[in-house]
């Protein structure tokens, strides 16, 4: 019972018909002369089992010509996806660099990084980065867990990235850090208060205002 459970859920009940009426039929249609019942096949039995044989690998036939199908589309949008990362990571900015520079700096495969950012956006809509939950981004949440794309990882360079070759030590930690874009900063605070039309922002110790 559970295998047919197991069977039923991979390929499904048209699929598993389809296939026994197929092979059935193949079966009866191949069978001995001497097997048969006297007289044989009558001609119409013998008709719907060609047409059941027919229609079951031409039922076949378009299923694989589907698979193929879709296996063509993700190829070439695969392609095109890393055409469009590589001509992103080309033309990195400083803010950019630097988001995907905190990744290796902190050691951390998640930061929790704020959506308002245009840089953090960017990366955001070419697929550089990838959220943790496409839920937080639909709400326009002021941050957002993020990951670096699986399919970009192989295109961030050192070079890319603008690090030196080989094993970061402590000085040139130090620097990047005191290069990173205010946002990236420890002491930076984002906490927004919603007040009717007014929004009040918070950096550190410094406090803004600025209309919706």
């Amino acid at each position: 019972m559970e295998f047919l459970s197991r069977l039923f859920a991979r390929w499904g009940i048209l699929d598993i018909f389809m296939a026994w009426l197929l092979i059935a039929s193949a079966m009866v249609l191949m069978l001995p002369q001497q097997w048969l019942p006297e007289g044989g096949l009558s001609a119409e039995l013998n008709i719907a089992l060609v047409f059941s044989c027919i229609s079951g690998l031409a039922f076949f036939l378009s299923r694989c010509l589907l698979v193929l199908v879709a296996n063509v589309s993700a190829g070439v949008q695969q392609r095109r996806e890393l055409q469009r990362l590589s001509a992103m990571i080309a033309c990195l900015d400083h803010s950019e660099r630097a988001i995907l520079r905190e990744f290796i700096i902190t050691r951390r495969s998640v930061l929790s990084l704020p959506l308002n950012e245009p840089a953090v956006l960017n990366l955001l809509n070419n697929g550089v980065l990838k959220p943790m939950n496409e839920q937080h981004v639909q709400e326009q949440r002021s941050n957002v867990d993020m990951m670096i794309n699986l399919a970009a990882r192989p295109l961030l360079s050192y070079k890319a990235l603008g690090l030196p070759v080989g094993k970061l030590n402590e000085e040139q930690i130090e620097h990047l850090k005191s290069i990173r874009p205010r946002f990236l900063q420890p002491d930076y605070k984002a906490n927004r208060t919603h007040s009717g039309k007014l929004f009040r922002i918070r950096a550190g110790g410094s406090e803004s205002q600025s209309a919706a």
